[in-house]
C-alpha cells in the first residue's frame, strides 16, 4: 500500500514539475513574440527605371521571393501545424495586401531587418541573407515589388499556438527575426561577371544563411530543416555538374533535391553567368 501511495506521489510530482516547466517556456515564447525590435534600417535609394525594375523582378524571381509569397506575391499559408501557423504576407497593393502601405522604409526594414512597421519581428523571413544584397539591388527589388499587380487576397496571420510558444520559449537560440544587424560589414557588389569575386558576392545573400559564412555546411534559420551540407562538396561535380543540378534538381549522384529546404525552384532562375560565378567561388574554398 505504501509502495502504490510513494508511486503516485511521484507522478504527482512529475506532473507538477512538468506543468512549472511548461509555463515558464510557454511564458518565455509569449515574451519572445510581444518583443518589439529597433525601428532603425539600413537606407537604400529606391530607383523605378527601366534597368532598376528588371533587375528588381531577376532579384525576385531567383533569390526565393516567390518560394514563399506565391508566383503573383499575393502571399500564402505556408504551414498550418500543431506548433504555429505560418503566413507569408500577399506583398501587392490589393485588398489584404501590404504593398498599398508600405513606405520604402518599411519595406527596406522588412527585407534587411526582418522587422514589421510596428516593430514585431517577421517569422520565417531570411533577412540574414537579404542584409548582404547591395543597396542597389535591395532598392531594385523593392522597386520591383511596389509595382508588381495587385491581387486582392486576404490572409490569416501568422500564429504560434501553445506547443508553439513552448518551442519558441524553451530555446535559446529559435528567435522571431534576427538580431538587428546595423553596421554589420557586407561585401561591396563588384562587376557582374563569371568571377569569383562576383560569385562570393552573390554567396553571401543566397547560400551563407543556411550553409554557414564558410560554406561548409552549418543549421539553417528554419528549425524544422535539416543541417545544410558542405558545399566543397559540389567541386566534384564540375561546372556542368553544377549547373544541371541546380537547373533540373538532381545530383550528379541521383539525389533529388528537397525544394521545401533547398528552394532550387527559384535558383534555377539565376541566369548562367552567376551560377559559373558561384561555382568558380565554391572551388577556392578549402
Amino acid at each position: 500500500m505504501k509502495i502504490f501511495k510513494w508511486i503516485l506521489g511521484a507522478l504527482a510530482l512529475v506532473l507538477i514539475v512538468g506543468a512549472a516547466f511548461a509555463t515558464f517556456n510557454i511564458s518565455k515564447g509569449n515574451d519572445k513574440l510581444a518583443k518589439v525590435y529597433s525601428l532603425d534600417y539600413d537606407d537604400a535609394p529606391i530607383v523605378s527605371d527601366s534597368a532598376s525594375l528588371a533587375m528588381g523582378k531577376y532579384l525576385a524571381e531567383s533569390h526565393g521571393c516567390q518560394h514563399c509569397h506565391g508566383q503573383s506575391y499575393e502571399g500564402s499559408v505556408l504551414v498550418d501545424a500543431p506548433p504555429f501557423v505560418v503566413v507569408p504576407s500577399n506583398l501587392t497593393s490589393g485588398k489584404g495586401g501590404v504593398g498599398a502601405s508600405f513606405s520604402d522604409g518599411d519595406w527596406l526594414r522588412a527585407i534587411r531587418h526582418g522587422v514589421r512597421p510596428d516593430g514585431s519581428g517577421l517569422m520565417v523571413m531570411p533577412s540574414e541573407a537579404y542584409y548582404h544584397m547591395s543597396d542597389t539591388e535591395v532598392g531594385a527589388l523593392v522597386a520591383y515589388l511596389k509595382s508588381v499587380p495587385p491581387v486582392d487576397n486576404e490572409l490569416p496571420k501568422t500564429e504560434f499556438k501553445l506547443l508553439g510558444k513552448f518551442i519558441l520559449g524553451s530555446s535559446d537560440d529559435m528567435k522571431l527575426t534576427p538580431d538587428m544587424m546595423m553596421g554589420t560589414p557586407r561585401l561591396d557588389m563588384p562587376e557582374k561577371g563569371p568571377t569569383v569575386e562576383w560569385g562570393k558576392y552573390r554567396a553571401s545573400v543566397i547560400c551563407q544563411v543556411c550553409h554557414s559564412a564558410t560554406l561548409t555546411g552549418g543549421q539553417p534559420p528554419d528549425p524544422d530543416s535539416p543541417f545544410a551540407p558542405d558545399l566543397r562538396a559540389t567541386q566534384s561535380w564540375g561546372l556542368d555538374g553544377f549547373i544541371n543540378t541546380i537547373r533540373e534538381r538532381v545530383t550528379p549522384s541521383g539525389r533529388a533535391l528537397d525544394d521545401k529546404f533547398m528552394p532550387w525552384t527559384s535558383f534555377r532562375n539565376l541566369d548562367d553567368t552567376e551560377l559559373e560565378a558561384l561555382y568558380a567561388y565554391i572551388s577556392t574554398i578549402q
